[in-house]
Order: structure tokens, then C-alpha cells, then sequence
């Protein structure tokens, strides 16, 4: 089985408990995508698999009711972008928080 080049499955990185980034023995927290030229592999490290979670599920994700026309899906996201984008299209990023499910009675 091949291995992806990434902190995830790199020697010298910790995955954190509280979320899916990684402690880097080198460069300290990082995301568990990144990949530095201090890379090692090792070859025991647990595959993790996505959720599936979307970035319309996120707290951080901010709808946009200003564009008329359109699904009510797109929005931008308030850590990282400054676009508008469909957010059950794009995948989450490793600063994901789960949305709370409010419910109008």
C-alpha cells in the first residue's frame, strides 16, 4: 500500500487529539496535508480517512445572502477566503467545526 507524502504519515509528527493537525517534532503544529523536506516516512502510521465532511457544514463558513439567483449554498469561508464558493462542492480543511443543528419550532 502506498503511502501519501504528508505529516500524517511522516516519522518525526504527533497527530493532536484536539484536531486533526499535527505536532511536528521540526516545525511544531502544523496541518496534517503539509510536507516539509525534513519528510520521513514511517511506514506503521494509521491511515486516516475524511469524514466527508463540506465546508457548508462548518461554523466558520458564512452564507451569502446577497447573490440573488442562486442556491442558498454559497458563501465564503472566514479563516481563509475572500471568494464566494459553493460549500457542499469544496471539503473541509483541518480547521473544521462542526455546525450546531438549530431546529426553529
Amino acid at each position: 500500500m502506498k503511502q501519501n507524502k504528508s505529516c500524517r504519515t511522516c516519522l518525526k509528527g504527533i497527530p493532536l487529539s484536539i484536531n486533526d493537525d499535527i505536532l511536528c517534532y521540526k516545525k511544531g503544529v502544523v496541518s496534517s496535508d503539509y510536507v516539509c523536506s525534513k519528510y520521513k516516512p514511517n511506514y506503521f502510521a494509521k491511515q486516516t480517512r475524511q469524514d466527508g465532511n463540506k465546508c457548508i457544514d462548518c461554523i466558520n463558513f458564512i452564507l451569502d445572502d446577497q447573490i440573488s439567483g442562486q442556491s442558498s449554498t454559497i458563501g465564503l469561508c472566514q479563516l481563509f477566503s475572500v471568494r464566494t464558493f459553493d460549500g457542499t462542492r469544496k471539503n473541509a480543511c483541518s480547521k473544521f467545526v462542526k455546525k450546531e443543528q438549530r431546529e426553529v419550532s
